[in-house]
């Protein structure tokens, strides 16, 4: 990127190749970036890589994402989470329980899932369970027609 185009890789175009990378599974590849990186990882550098190790069941990698993870926000409770399901998923459940033990223990909180959407220059943001939207019923019933035509 620096000799072809004389761009300095920033920490969002090494976010975009750990997420690519994690997509195709290729998670030692992404891990080695990562820690290749001229700056800090950030949560969300981390966040991404934890859930490629959540989708392809490596819990060895997971472990050392959800611990960064931890470091960079030690009352965020999501990467605990998501290493507790990666060890449910591996039947791993002693391990899952600790985790969720500690969690309760440490009084961690986990965030709220969210999502947003841009239209016509305006961000709109949802979470989960909130229908604080003024336009909730329409937004609502418009996922309920498109969810039967899925099905």
């Amino acid at each position: 990127m620096e000799k072809v185009f004389r761009l300095v890789p920033k920490i969002v175009h090494y976010g975009c190749m750990v997420d690519l990378l994690g997509r195709m599974g290729c998670l030692k590849e992404a891990y080695d970036l990562i820690m290749g990186m001229p700056m800090e990882a950030n949560a969300i550098i981390w966040g991404s890589f934890l859930n490629a190790c959540r989708v392809y069941n490596n819990d060895e990698l997971g472990e050392v994402a959800a611990k960064r993870m931890l470091e960079i926000d030690p009352r965020n409770s999501w990467s605990q989470v998501m290493l507790s399901n990666i060890y449910v998923e591996e039947a791993k459940y002693d391990r899952s329980m600790g985790l969720m033990k500690e969690i309760k223990e440490k009084r961690l909180k986990k965030s709220p899932g969210c999502s947003s959407i841009e239209v016509n220059g305006s961000v709109h943001g949802f979470l989960v369970e909130d229908n604080s939207h003024p336009r909730y019923n329409e937004i609502n019933s418009m996922l309920e027609k498109i969810e039967k035509l899925m099905n």
